[in-house]
């Protein structure tokens, strides 16, 4: 009897021989794409907070290099 690690359910199942001993097939996706649907949310999320990240930083520098009015 073989088995692999499912990753989505986190333990042993059971599997074939060509299954066990080459878990990844090549079906064209990206190694972080590989898993469906929560792999593609996982990926949207991180996308989205990085780009959501990089544009707060530029808008807080912006802010940051204008000089400050100093009325007396």
């Amino acid at each position: 009897m073989y088995y692999k690690f499912s990753g989505f359910a986190q333990r042993l199942v059971g599997a074939t021989a060509a299954a066990a001993y080459t878990p990844q097939r090549s079906d064209g996706l990206p190694v972080h794409l590989k898993r469906g649907y929560p792999d593609r949310m996982l990926y949207r999320t991180t996308m989205a907070l990085t780009i959501g990240g990089t544009i707060y930083c530029l808008i807080a520098l912006y802010i940051a290099s204008q000089p400050k009015n100093q009325n007396k």
